[in-house]
Order: structure tokens, then C-alpha cells, then sequence
């Protein structure tokens, strides 16, 4: 019988180019005689690159097709929480977040129009899912902080063990926060982040996902170069910050 996986990915932050090729390799993995039966994409669906409009295409052919399930991070949020009151990107003026990420979600809040607007806000804030066996959380930052919590790599085993243990019940915690790979065991479950696909956490980042094995949750990390001249043109041509350059080939220091 042939093993069943899934495919996770988080971070996403608006670049195409970077989820284009995380899904072009998914495809060739398929082809290569994997069974990747699911996608989960555990949020910053949108963020700081100037593709959103994009993004959210790609990600509604996806979800038609019943493959994927998608949840909100903590630039999603901030997008969700804007638009029922009418407050439109004034309410992102407010926040005490740098400026160059102000800008980057205000020109997201733009470009999606009400139609896309309304496509974040309708997502799940919490994944809850069964794999072959096992009981599946996930959650953009942590279980008790869903938007602000961060769970970080290269932790002792208490640590995660602290982490899982409000979702004991379930086999498998996925986390998006760290935005570096973590696959970590713990007495109550594993705890997986499958890294980032389109925020570069530091320099030479290149879109990194995670493949889960359905039965075994035995994990693997691909990454798949992109080209980042193509976002620094769009983000050129777009007017945004020389900031978001910066970010997109040296990482958030």
C-alpha cells in the first residue's frame, strides 16, 4: 500500500512566485509516486509581498478542488479585523507595527477589494482535522495566542511539551509561527512547523514546506528555489517600501 501524506505549508505573506513553486513541486512529488492527499496552509496567506490578489486565486482553485484547508494568521487578522467595523485601512494605522508593514497592508487591504477581504475573514481561526489515525490541531502562533504566540525552533523537549499539552487530545500540533522548520516529539504528540513559504527568515531563504506521513508522522522538509526578482520588481512597480527589498533577500533581523 502505497504511504499517504500531506502537504503543510504556512507563511506565505503574499508571494507568489514562492507558492507557485512550493505547489509546482508538490506536483512533481505526486508524480514521483507520492500520495499527498491533502494541503493544509496554516496562514499569513497575505502580508507584506505585493501578490495577494493572486494569492487568494490560487488558494479558492485549490479549496474548490476540496484539497486544502486554509487558516488565519496573525497579517490576516489584521485584514479580517479592519473590514467589518468600516474602518477600512485606518484601523491598520493605528496598530504598533512597524511602518514599511503598515504600508504593505494597507496596499493589501486595496488590492484585494471587499470580495477578497470577505475570503480572509470567512477562514477558520483553528485547524481541526483527522489524518489516517491521528487527530490533527493547527494554529497560526500557538494554542493559547493564536495571532501572537510563537513557538520557537530548537527547544528542549519541556518546552513543546508545555505547547502541546492544551491540545493533548490531538496526535499532532501544526504551528506556522517560527517560520523555520521544527518537528519536535513530545509525550502528548508532535509538535511540526513546516518552515515558510514566502517570508524569507533569514538570508538564502528558499520556500520550505513539510510532508507528513499519514500513519507514521514521519516528516520531511522540501525546499524549492523562487525567483525573488520578480517580487522586487512587483514591489517596485507597486511603490512599497525599499524595506519589503531588504526583507525579501536578507530575512527580518
Amino acid at each position: 500500500m502505497a504511504m499517504v501524506y500531506v502537504a503543510v505549508l504556512a507563511n506565505i505573506n503574499g508571494n507568489l512566485p514562492a507558492l507557485a513553486k512550493a505547489l509546482e513541486r508538490i506536483e512533481e512529488l505526486k508524480e514521483e509516486g507520492y500520495k499527498i492527499e491533502k494541503y493544509y496552509i496554516l496562514g499569513n496567506i497575505i502580508g507584506l509581498f505585493p501578490y495577494p490578489r493572486e494569492v487568494l486565486d490560487t488558494l479558492d482553485d485549490l479549496i474548490k478542488k476540496d484539497t486544502v484547508k486554509v487558516i488565519r494568521g496573525e497579517f490576516d487578522q489584521i485584514i479580517a479585523a479592519s473590514d467589518p467595523h468600516a474602518e477600512g485601512p485606518d484601523y491598520i494605522n493605528r496598530l504598533d507595527i512597524p511602518m514599511h508593514i503598515k504600508v504593505a497592508l494597507k496596499h493589501t487591504w486595496e488590492v484585494l477589494d471587499h470580495e477578497g477581504r470577505e475570503f480572509i475573514r470567512d477562514l477558520p481561526v483553528y485547524l481541526v482535522d483527522r489524518i489516517g489515525k491521528n487527530d490533527v490541531f493547527g494554529v497560526y502562533g500557538s494554542p493559547l495566542n493564536p495571532f501572537e504566540g510563537v513557538v520557537l525552533p530548537d527547544q528542549p523537549t519541556s518546552y513543546y511539551e508545555s505547547i502541546m499539552r492544551p491540545v493533548k487530545d490531538y496526535e499532532i500540533l501544526l504551528v506556522a509561527s517560527p517560520k523555520y522548520p521544527v518537528n519536535a516529539m513530545t509525550r502528548y504528540g508532535r509538535v511540526i512547523c513546516p518552515g515558510s513559504v514566502g517570508f524569507p527568515p533569514g538570508r538564502e531563504h528558499k520556500a520550505t514546506f513539510a510532508l507528513v506521513d499519514v500513519d507514521t508522522l514521519h516528516t520531511k522538509f522540501i525546499e524549492v528555489d523562487y525567483d525573488k526578482k520578480l517580487v522586487e520588481e512587483r514591489i517596485k512597480r507597486e511603490g512599497l517600501p525599499e524595506e519589503l527589498i531588504r526583507i525579501l533577500y536578507h530575512g527580518k533581523i
